[in-house]
């Protein structure tokens, strides 16, 4: 099977098996992030859970989502695959996903990022932000302007303080 990614995975191979893989963060200390991550975005859905696995088993410890590419079902079913092909678990992967436009709204905040949980079937999320800096609304599709400081607006189930 021919995926959209595969020249470029692998090209990006020799990075993804370097020694240096990854970028100790400030808080905790315990944090890091893989240098080099598989995106999502443009995966077609008809092969979009093989491509996710294939990159898992390959080396990839970062796969990065997004609710705007509408197969996170799909990827998420390729990283549960993935992970059981490579022999690792979920915490042994970084995963990224994004919060889309319509859904920026403080009220909408909890709603999609527990939609996008549920379609990538992972749990927890390593890394979630906002996808684009300006909202619409969802009902109109107008652009909305706003501030929220997500530290002290989500539930600290979502958003712990550390």
């Amino acid at each position: 099977m021919k995926f959209p990614s595969v020249t470029f995975l692998a090209l990006a191979l020799p990075l993804a098996n370097g020694q240096k893989q990854q970028i100790p963060l400030n808080s905790p200390a315990s944090l890091s992030i893989p240098l080099l991550g598989y995106g999502t975005w443009n995966l077609d859905k008809s092969n979009a859970s093989e491509a996710v696995s294939y990159a898992i088993e390959t080396g990839y410890r970062h796969i990065d989502c997004a609710a705007a590419y509408s197969n996170e079902k799909e990827v998420g079913r390729g990283i549960a695959d993935g992970l059981k092909k490579a022999g690792l678990t979920r915490s042994e992967i970084w995963v990224t996903s994004k919060l889309w436009n319509d859904h920026h709204r403080p009220d909408l905040v909890v709603e999609g990022l527990t939609k996008t949980l549920s379609d990538l079937g992972v749990g927890y999320l390593d890394l979630y932000h906002m996808h684009w800096p300006v909202a619409e609304s969802p009902t109109s599709g107008k652009t909305e302007l706003g501030y929220l400081d997500a530290r002290t607006s989500l539930p600290p189930r979502l958003c712990p303080r550390h």
